[in-house]
């Protein structure tokens, strides 16, 4: 019993061949985790809001291709202000390239979850095509759309990831985009993003800022991949006061939809040297 006492009080990064265990138990349990997680997500569909009018697949279809050419607008424009900023510190040019073939994505199913906690991380089938393609730091996306996560552990028998509102995940960097005007990502206001651990983003910014609830915050961070600029990281819920920082506001921000709600993902490499996700 003393034995097993000390153990427990151990860091869990003292007992790494407990992880190998685990996968060794999980063998029998995966197939039957990957039925029902996609039994669970027929069950209970993505929570994302949609038109009432018309063919609902069409205007989902429709909706989605414009989301898609708006993030590749912001991107090429987060693109050239980082250029311009460049050329003023007399940092030259970096050489662009472009390429004809398409990113290579990833689709993984869910087998594994914890509904009741917003910050909980997933466990993703690991498909043949994806052996020694997925590593840990991949992002997690959604729709085309979405940033929802990251790889945490990779092994041959699963996958592990955390959302975006894990505090392991770190600070994001995004702008500020109002809902309902023409988004412009090169003048639109820088937030940095950390998580409360309750499954939201808290950031600041300057008072005189016009920031509203339902505003968009659209990752702008040089140390994700550049395919990745421009996706959404969540709406603003809130904007509250700081008594300690009168000039500046406080931004909550809640991601539209989160990763131990939906039944697969895509995983999205690091950008290669010709602009191909690897």
């Amino acid at each position: 019993m003393a034995l097993t006492l000390l153990l427990a009080v151990l860091p869990t990064r003292w007992l790494g061949w407990t992880g190998d265990a685990a996968d060794i138990i999980r063998i029998p349990i995966m197939p039957l985790a990957g039925v029902g997680s996609r039994v669970a997500g027929a069950m209970r569909p993505v929570n994302v809001q949609r038109g009432a009018a018309g063919n609902v697949e069409d205007l989902l279809h429709v909706e989605g291709q414009r989301d898609r050419l708006e993030r590749l607008l912001l991107q090429e424009q987060l693109r050239s202000a980082e250029m311009e900023a460049q050329l003023r510190h007399i940092q030259g040019l970096p050489p662009r390239t472009s390429s004809s073939q398409p990113p290579l994505l990833i689709e993984l199913d869910v087998t594994g979850r914890r509904p009741d906690h917003p910050v909980s991380g997933v466990e993703l089938h690991v498909p043949a095509e994806s052996t020694g393609r997925v590593q840990v730091g991949d992002a997690l996306t959604w729709d085309g759309r979405w940033l929802i996560g990251r790889i945490t552990r990779v092994s041959d028998i699963r996958l592990s990831a955390l959302p975006i509102t894990h505090p392991d995940v770190g600070p994001l960097m995004g702008v500020l985009l109002p809902e309902g005007v023409k988004a412009n990502a090169a003048s639109a206001p820088a937030v940095r993003l950390r998580q409360n651990g309750r499954g939201q983003l808290l950031g600041e910014i300057d008072r005189r800022t016009d920031a509203k609830i339902g505003d968009r915050i659209v990752l702008a961070d040089r140390a994700w991949p550049v395919s990745l600029q421009a996706f959404r990281i969540g709406r603003v819920t809130a904007v509250e006061d700081l008594d300690e920082a009168p000039l500046r506001r406080r931004l909550v921000v809640e991601p539209e939809v989160h990763l131990y709600e939906l039944p697969w993902v895509v995983v999205v490499g690091p950008d290669g040297p010709d602009g191909v996700v690897q």
